[in-house]
This record gives C-alpha cells, structure tokens and sequence, in this order.
C-alpha cells in the first residue's frame, strides 16, 4: 500500500548548441550527461551547469556538414575511457573525452539502424539496414552474424505428445471445424510504429530480445537470442503489437504494448515467446502512441513514454511520462508527469539511472536535461487515540483508494471506499494537525490540488480556481454535505 512520492527533481540547462538532442546517456563515474546531436556529441554536467566537452562529428566526415546525420547509440565505456558512438550510415567511433580523439572501430556499408550493449559491456549488438544482427565483443571482434527474420521458431520450440495439438484441444462453442481453422493473419504494424528495430537485454545479460517489422507480413514478431547469437524463441502472432521493448532486469518479462480494437495495453512475454498478463492503458484508442517503455534498476517501475497522436499535420503535440507499479496483481499508474506541447519542452530521451534504481533522466528537445529522484511512501493519518481512523491511501491512476483500517482490513487493491479525480494523481498528504488527521489533500497531473475533509460525513473543499473533486464508491453512511 505504497506510493511513489518525488524527493526532488533537478533541471539541467537549457545550453547553447548545434541541432538538436537525438540521444544521450550517462558517465556514472563522472556524474555528467553525453548527448548526441546531428553535428556530434556533448557532454553536459550538471554540477556547473554547463558543457565540458563539445567534439564534432563532421569534422572527420563521420556525420555530414548539412546537419543531415543521425547517431542511433551512443555508450559511456568506463574500461576503455572512452565513449562509443554509432551513426546511421554506418561507422562504429570510438572517441577519448580527454584528448577528443576519434577512432573508427568498424563501419557497415548498409548502414545501422541500432547498437545495444550488454549490461555487463562485453558484448555490443548491431542491427545493420540489411536486417541482420551482428554481434561483437567489447574489443570490437566480430562473434557472429545472423539474419532477424528466420523461420525456425529457435531451440525452445515446443515439444508434445498430442494433447497439446490444437486438433486435442477442447474448443467449446466453436466446434470441431475450429482444429482445422487456419490461423488468422496477422495485419500490418500501424502507421504510428516508427519501423526501426527494438533490442533489449535481459538483466545478466545471457539473452538478448529483438522485435522488428517482418518484410513478407509487415507485423512486428519478438525474438530472443542466445549470446552467441542462437535463435531460442519467436514470439506468436500478436495483432497490433507496437514497438516498445523492455525486458524486466530479473528477467521473468519482456514488456511491449499492443493495440487491441477498443483499448491500448502494455503485454508481457516469457523468453518462451507466450504471452503472460497485461494492463490497459488510461486513453482511448487512437488518442495517444507509445514511443518507449523502460524497467528502472530492481524491476519494481515501469516507466511508459507517450506521446499524442497529431490530428493535424503542423498541430503540436504532448509528450508525457507514466510510472507504474504492481501489487497483488494488480497495476497502479503511481505518476503522470507531463511534458507539454511546447516544442522545446518536448521529450527525446528517457533513460533510468543505471545505479540509483529510483533516479529517472529526461531529455529535452530544447537542450535541456531533467533528474527525478523518487523514493517509496505509505500515506496515513496520524493523530489522537481517540480521533485516529487509521486511513491509509493509494494512488490509483485518476483514483485514490482509501482504508479505514479502525474499521475495515481488505486487501490492496480494494477498499473501503475510492475518491475519483479528473486528472492522475501524483501525490496526497494528510493534515498534520492531530483533531483533523484525516483531511487530505490530492495533488493532480495538472497541478490542481483537491481537499477532502472527513467527519461525521465527507465536506468537498474546492480551491479557488481548480475543479471540485468528485467521489465515487461511497459507503451507505457517508454522505456529501455544505460546509
């Protein structure tokens, strides 16, 4: 019965620069920010406020002078000293911060769509514009080369004894045709679905997941490989399944999203391939797309960027942050942090800190970087003996979920009763005072603060200007009043 509460947040920038931010990760040793644009790369630090280095990429040909080039990885590389940059046309560069050395390692001649290291950086994964997978040690020797779209389903391929054909299966009011029925094709990937690859590591780092775009049916399909490049599983046919990728650092799920015909939801996968769970996501169809998902260090937030679908070609659009978390099977959206529609406010990058499991980093278009810092809370009244309701609340989405636990004990995620907000909720406080422990105040997405006041019945307290909160799931014996 946690909440995720926010113990600080830190902006770093905006800074005065060439294009704009494509990319970035972070030097953990050094506490600063590399960011990779069209012309190069830069490495911000937060402690002053300003840029410590600014190496250009078109001086050496690696990126073109027109602004025109993209880096699609870019890897902090501690052992080495030195960072590693991929660029869409190809080249793999190692580059010395300290004396602005460039190196290029490798270059593949179809161009790169992705680079992937493995947690423990002795291996890096290529994804060429031919649709292969190339993967190297961390010395740069090449280990194996392989195809993404293969027709084996890989070495977990399901082994039976009959009961698990379909043509042993019950199929209750469909009938004995349905043993016989082919498998329905799978449509297109959607418009929205950017195309490119997705490539993520399982937490030890002895497999890695792939999703890309078949040619032949144009839908996305998931495959798990094998460090050595050995093909273990291919995800079945899922209709809709978008592009974000996210293996749970524990390694029990592979988290991507789907596009159903009435809601959008977030759909887990064993390394088998299988599904296993979902949650739905708190948009209609067709409002919002997600970019990226991401598992923060021990596996406990799931972080989902998104962003709104345009209606028109030049109209701007929100980008925003959700974190959600899960008990008792059961998944609450604890955090809605909005970006807005601004173009220089809107979000390029998101990235968990690789050592603090509740630091989450955010890149702006505008060049300027954002630092949460998060922490666990339970919220519940204190007070006098005598006045103590023990009232315990939840953040729930749009929601908060509130135990009186003088009277009631149920288990998370039911209740005693909910209170039902406009907007997600980001955070609740109770009254400090000792005879009012149970007020309580909800702060919302869109920074709207609601009161809510208990006692003999509940009292809605409206702040001037912000919308007046509205309850839902009420028990029989409390009632809305006037003050």
């Amino acid at each position: 019965m946690r909440n995720l509460k926010l113990l600080h947040s830190r902006e770093h920038g905006p800074v005065q620069a060439l294009g704009s931010p494509q990319c970035f990760c972070l030097r953990a040793d050094q506490g600063t920010l590399l960011i990779g644009s069209e012309y190069g790369i830069l490495e911000l630090d937060p402690a002053i406020r300003g840029v410590m280095n600014d190496i250009s990429l078109t001086v050496d040909g690696f990126l073109p002078e027109d602004g025109s080039g993209h880096i699609v990885g870019i890897e902090d590389l501690p052992d080495q000293e030195s960072v590693c940059i991929a660029t869409a046309a190809g080249d793999v560069i190692l580059c010395n911060l300290s004396t602005k050395q460039l190196e290029c390692v490798g270059s593949v001649d179809s161009g790169l769509t992705t680079m992937s290291w493995s947690p423990d950086q002795e291996l890096v994964l290529l994804v060429t514009g031919q649709r292969t997978l190339i993967m190297m040690t961390k010395d740069f020797e090449p280990i194996t080369e392989r195809e993404i779209h293969q027709d084996d389903f890989g070495e977990g391929k399901f082994i039976t004894v009959g009961w698990g054909k379909k043509e042993t299966q019950f199929h209750g009011s469909e009938g004995k045709q349905a043993a016989h029925r082919k498998q329905t094709e799978v449509p297109p990937a959607s418009s929205s679905d950017d195309g490119r690859p997705r490539v993520t590591w399982r937490g030890d780092g002895q497999f890695v997941a792939v999703s890309a775009i078949c040619p032949q049916t144009g839908a996305r399909k998931i495959r798990v490989w094998s460090r050595e490049l050995v093909l273990q599983s291919t995800s079945e046919p899922i209709p809709g399944l978008e592009q974000a990728l996210a293996w749970k650092p524990s390694g029990s799920l592979i988290a991507s999203t789907q596009e159903k015909p009435n809601k959008h939801d977030v759909v887990f996968f064993e390394k088998n391939g299988l599904l296993h769970g979902e949650f739905t996501l708190p948009f209609q169809k067709g409002k919002a797309k997600v970019n990226e998902l991401l598992w923060n260090l021990d596996s406990t937030i799931l972080a989902v960027w998104l962003e709104d679908v345009k209606k028109e070609k030049n109209s701007e659009t929100n980008t925003y942050v959700q974190l959600w978390t899960v008990g008792n099977y059961h998944w609450y959206l604890k955090q809605s942090l909005h970006f807005g529609s601004a173009e220089k406010s809107r979000l390029v990058s998101l990235l968990w800190d690789p050592e603090i499991p509740y630091r989450l980093h955010a890149l702006c278009r505008g060049w300027h970087a954002l630092c949460y810092d998060w922490h666990w809370s339970t919220d519940c009244s204190t007070g006098e003996e005598s006045h103590l309701v023990a009232n315990v609340a939840v953040i729930d989405g749009d929601k908060v979920l509130v135990t009186a636990f003088q009277h009631s004990v149920v288990p998370p995620p039911m209740c005693t009763f909910q209170l039902q907000l406009q907007q997600a909720v980001n955070q609740v406080a109770f009254h400090t005072d000792p005879t009012k422990s149970a007020d309580l105040a909800v702060l919302d997405a869109s920074n709207r603060i609601s009161v809510y006041r208990v006692g003999v019945c509940f009292l809605f307290l409206s702040v001037p200007r912000f919308a007046s909160p509205l309850i839902t799931h009420v028990p029989n014996n409390y009632s809305p009043t006037d003050l």
